[in-house]
């Protein structure tokens, strides 16, 4: 990956102007060349599919309704068939989740007349923008356009790049790999099975290990876009202090909860006039979006119930009485740690591999089993 950041990086500087938006698009393209001509060929099709979505939807509901129903089901066979216990090696399509949540978006502010009319350069530069391409953060099309037209070589942004990649890397490798899913795996490995403090354990590693992978992930690629004179939106703002599951969530994965906040949640609560509903929907949507399974729509439930009763609690004026007491700072504390064993809790919903394992974590962790 190493070469391609810099390959790209060279080109995008040292080329003529008009010439570079597209070198980055010929990067990425020969990248997928390299490591997965399957995606080269699918991302291909989707671009020319969204880009004519976008000239023709424009006040046209019917063509906007079809052009999002055709990406929710290629979304769904392909997770279908990635997912299906016979394919024992199934096509890898690299970025596709989040391409298309980029298409939506597209397709949705474009009908809006949010986005100007725009050329075919930048909408194929922005859908295949290298950095985050593979695994977010999910860049809008406004902000990116305003970038490409406005960047200028900046010795400081481009070291304030080299200092994200290397405090990616850092989370990855020395935080998330060594000492997580080594050396706290290994110790973990040695509690007894049965026992309270191994689950608990388990549960807290297994989230540590999805953090330091998620944000030293985004960490390279916000790094690698700072390189190339973009700023990409922050992906990670310590979510495990958050002080209610609401707050989690505009810290864990922003631009993810963020995109299903304003496509999924504000048009559910258009429609159902229910805030619980809304919460709910968009939860079951974003577990849907990580898996096609009972997990993850348990998971999607989950948080989507403590979303909702988040809300509830909110407007209560026992809250308000509790805040402006003499125990608001101890009341904070609480709520800091009964968030972060919510979002504990959850964990035993995505790393089980059957119900049966979820079910035994949290008959230990609750004293029943």
């Amino acid at each position: 990956m190493l070469a391609w950041l810099v390959l790209t990086t060279l080109g995008a500087w040292l080329l003529k102007r008009e010439w570079q938006s597209r070198w980055i698009v010929v990067c990425t393209a020969l990248f997928l060349l390299r490591y997965s001509p399957v995606s080269l060929l699918v991302l291909s099709l989707l671009t020319g599919m969204a880009g004519f979505a976008v000239i023709t939807s424009r006040g046209r509901h019917s063509v906007l309704l079809c052009a999002i129903v055709s990406c929710v089901v290629i979304f769904v066979c392909y997770r279908f068939y990635s997912q299906h216990e016979v394919n024992q090696e199934p096509v890898i399509v690299l970025g596709l989740a989040f391409y298309l949540l980029r298409i939506i978006h597209l397709l949705l502010e474009s009908y809006k007349g949010n986005i100007a009319r725009s050329n075919w350069l930048e909408l194929t530069s922005w859908l295949w923008f290298l950095p985050t391409m593979q695994v977010g953060p999910i860049h809008r099309f406004g902000p990116y356009v305003r970038d490409l037209t406005r960047r200028r070589w900046d010795l400081e942004i481009f070291l304030q790049g080299l200092k994200r990649i290397i405090f990616g890397y850092a989370k990855l490798v020395i935080l998330g790999t060594y000492l997580v899913d080594n050396l706290m795996l290994n110790w973990v490995a040695t509690l007894p099975q049965d026992s309270w403090t191994y689950h608990y354990l388990s549960l807290c590693r297994y989230g540590m290990s999805l953090y330091f992978q998620f944000a030293g992930y985004s960490d390279i690629a916000i790094g690698f876009a700072l390189l190339l004179g973009f700023r990409v939106i922050e992906n990670f703002n310590f979510p495990f202090l958050a002080r209610d599951i609401s707050d989690f969530w505009r810290r864990w994965h922003i631009s993810l909860s963020s995109w299903c906040r304003e496509y999924v949640y504000m048009p559910a609560i258009s429609v159902t006039r229910s805030p619980f509903l809304a919460a709910v929907a968009s939860m079951l949507v974003l577990g849907i979006w990580h898996e096609l399974s009972w997990r993850y729509l348990l998971w999607g439930a989950w948080h989507g119930v403590g979303i909702a009763g988040c809300h509830f609690w909110q407007k209560t004026s026992f809250r308000n009485a509790i805040l402006t007491s003499p125990v608001s700072g101890w009341w904070s504390v609480f709520s800091w740690l009964l968030t972060l064993h919510f979002v504990i809790a959850s964990f035993a919903l995505t790393s089980a591999a059957s119900l049966s394992e979820t079910l035994a974590h949290f008959k230990v962790l609750i004293g029943v089993g």
